[in-house]
């Protein structure tokens, strides 16, 4: 659009009326001939030509708007176009993953998330496009208005052109009755050349504004042209717009579509490596609680409480490295070997290095499959309850007394998959009527609350200072405290309470 069509052409609408003579606006009373009438000069149009004046400077600018409206919209294009391609790219990473065996859920996420920032982008994007054609649809509005003045301006000069015409025929009739009648003197002589002159100047400035009013309709054809245009930009614009939209809902259902893939999947797995159902226990009370940081993450926590002989209870809670199918993978080979092991194996030091071997067996030769886990023996038949723990590289449980105390167990470990030949320094504890024991993975030591992280000894303050209080307490006394964290979760959490019943409820 160029703001120079509005350039007014010919001389002031204003000056229409100023520069007629001055003996034209009266009767010519030497001649004492009747005819001669007043001329009456048009009205001035000095108004319309300043919004003239004032709707071209308003349209310049409303140009240097789109212009730069323009320039905006297609960088927003540039950075979706960006985006797209690093969509693309992890798209075709995750393919690759696909191919090399099982589809990754978490590949899918940051895909996902990647079309998310893309979408807000393009939202972005949408809304300046949107911008950009109600501008131009304005500055249509507004050249549409430029003619309307153009045409009244034209119009108001063919009046003063039919003015000065009317003004020169009165003069030339003036002119032949002078001529008609006896010449009396110098002074009729000069009257008589003197509207001769004025009509002569008549007709010339008449032919002036006729000229000027054409350039006028000329100059409103142009911004009528150029408002079309702009109405045409517009809706080009919109159907862009429209574009961009369908395009945009397509990706987010796509997104959307393996996100819901990636979750069906990773419960469907993470079901496979839970129990169904733990043991009812005579004489304990059991609570357990797990969250996968993400719902479309395979999470690599595992749990399990098992009978290993009559009144002895196996149980552990532990923690793969990785996430995602292969963690699936390594979840299934952990829980099945320790549940067998726990039948072969009178010590939990034992089963763990059964684990350990198993580990090293499977994994190749350029890949180390580690894990953590705390395992430990519960035999029921004495009282107190005996439990001997041994902890490969996890948190050490913790035990809750009935007196509301929490004190730290002694067990320690290697990490297992790491050696061939772990250290386990095990401990046996008691546990009486009220007592809990309680193992979590290191999921909830990723929390902060405050900006401070979650440790043992806030764990235990969290859990101490209740008398007795039950499994299910204990388990949503640390719930309630991650509600409280800073931020979502990074890692998944793990928790399990065994409580020894008193004798009465048992």
């Amino acid at each position: 659009m160029g703001a120079g069509i509005l350039e007014t052409r010919g001389p002031a609408v204003g000056a229409i009326v100023a520069d007629q003579p001055s003996d034209a606006r009266r009767a010519d009373h030497a001649g004492g001939n009747g005819r001669n009438r007043a001329i009456v000069a048009p009205p001035s149009a000095a108004a319309d030509e300043q919004t003239l004046v004032d709707a071209q400077q308003t349209l310049g600018d409303s140009d240097q708007t789109l212009s730069d409206a323009d320039q905006t919209g297609a960088d927003s294009d540039q950075t979706s176009a960006d985006d797209d391609q690093l969509a693309a790219d992890r798209d075709q990473a995750a393919s690759d993953r696909d191919l090399a065996g099982g589809m990754d859920p978490r590949a899918h996420a940051l895909s996902h998330d990647v079309r998310e920032r893309t979408a807000r982008r393009r939202t972005a994007t949408a809304r300046q496009r949107d911008e950009v054609a109600q501008s131009r649809l304005l500055a249509a509005d507004r050249r549409d208005t430029i003619a309307d003045l153009r045409d009244a301006a034209a119009r108001t000069r063919d009046g003063a052109a039919e003015a000065r015409s009317l003004a020169m025929a009165q003069l030339d009739a003036a002119s032949e009755h002078d001529d008609e009648e006896p010449v009396d003197g110098a002074a009729a002589i000069v009257r008589a050349k003197g509207r001769r002159e004025r009509a002569a100047q008549h007709r010339a400035r008449a032919a002036e504004l006729r000229a000027q009013a054409a350039e006028d309709r000329e100059a409103a054809a142009a911004d009528r042209r150029e408002a079309a245009r702009g109405r045409l930009h517009a809706l080009s614009d919109r159907r862009d717009l429209l574009a961009e939209l369908q395009l945009e809902q397509q990706l987010r259902d796509q997104a959307l579509l393996h996100q819901h893939r990636a979750e069906k999947l990773a419960h469907a797995l993470q079901q496979s490596l839970s129990p169904p159902w733990l043991p009812d226990v005579p004489g304990l009370e059991v609570a357990v609680h797990y969250e996968p940081f993400a719902p479309e993450e395979v999470g690599g926590d595992f749990y399990d409480l098992f009978p290993v002989a009559p009144d002895r209870f196996g149980f552990f809670l532990g923690d793969v490295c990785g996430k995602g199918p292969a963690a699936a993978s390594l979840t299934s080979l952990a829980r099945y070997t320790m549940r067998t092991a726990a039948m072969l194996r009178e010590s939990p030091e034992a089963v763990l290095r059964d684990l350990n071997a198993a580990l090293l067996m499977d994994a190749g030769d350029d890949a180390m499959q580690t894990c953590t886990v705390a395992y430990g023996d519960l035999d029921l038949r004495l009282r107190p309850a005996v439990i001997t723990l041994a902890v490969a590289g996890h948190p050490a449980p913790l035990i809750v007394r009935a007196d509301g105390t929490v004190t730290p167990t002694a067990a320690r470990g290697t990490l297992l998959g790491a050696v061939s030949n772990p250290v386990f320094e095990t401990c046996q504890v008691s546990l009486g009527s009220d007592d809990a024991i309680l193992v979590y993975s290191d999921g909830i030591l990723d929390a902060e609350i405050d900006g401070i992280r979650i440790d043992e000894d806030k764990i235990a303050g969290i859990l101490a200072g209740e008398p007795r209080a039950g499994a299910q307490t204990l388990v949503d006394r640390l719930l309630a405290a991650l509600g409280r964290a800073d931020g979502p979760l990074r890692d998944d959490v793990a928790l399990m309470v065994l409580r020894q019943l008193p004798a009465i409820q048992a």
